[in-house]
């Protein structure tokens, strides 16, 4: 081999140093970028995941055209008088819960808010108290939860569950209780 063909790279050791900080000051950085995205993420779950609406509210977001308000009033009226005859499963709240661990019932995930309204307004219908849950920022579709309740007890949570299987004949799957705060 002759002297031409090879070359030697050559570092002083205040040129090593020099490197060698500048790789720990990179992966710092690289460090405090991925916590304060970490932080923001946490942020906006929490916001979120307690974003559940209560049925009036989403209402009142789509106002309906006026043959359409007519239509949805005659339906309300003729729902109204045949669940006078029946009785209902429970009456809605009309005070605000006092705790913030309350049990519901998710009786249902959709995919459209349409349907999720759909679903909410008939157990409204049937004065159970229902809401629907935005999708989280988590999920990897979008879906919207239907909820009805907010029951004090696991025990209160599974008796109207138990009635709304028997009244709807539906099998023990296609409702299931969750313990949160709405």
């Amino acid at each position: 081999m002759r002297n031409n063909d090879y070359r030697e790279l050559q570092i002083s050791s205040s040129m090593l140093v020099f490197v060698f900080i500048a790789i720990i000051i990179l992966g710092i950085v690289i460090f405090l970028l991925g916590v304060s995205v970490g932080k923001k993420q946490a942020v906006i779950t929490k916001e979120t995941q307690f974003s559940a609406v209560p049925i009036e509210e989403v209402r009142k977001e789509k106002p309906a055209a006026p043959e359409q308000d007519k239509i949805n009033q005659e339906i309300a009226s003729h729902a109204e008088n045949k669940h006078k005859k029946e009785e209902p499963v429970e009456k809605a709240e009309t005070t605000p819960p006092k705790s913030q661990n309350l049990y519901y019932i998710q009786v249902g995930a959709y995919s459209d808010r349409t349907s999720a309204l759909k679903i909410a307004e008939k157990y409204s219908g049937m004065g159970i108290k229902s809401r629907i849950i935005d999708p989280y920022p988590t999920d990897r579709r979008t879906i919207y939860r239907v909820r009805i309740g907010g029951y004090e007890t696991r025990e209160e949570a599974e008796e109207v569950k138990k009635n709304l299987m028997e009244k709807e004949n539906k099998k023990s799957s296609d409702y299931f209780i969750i313990k949160g705060s709405i």
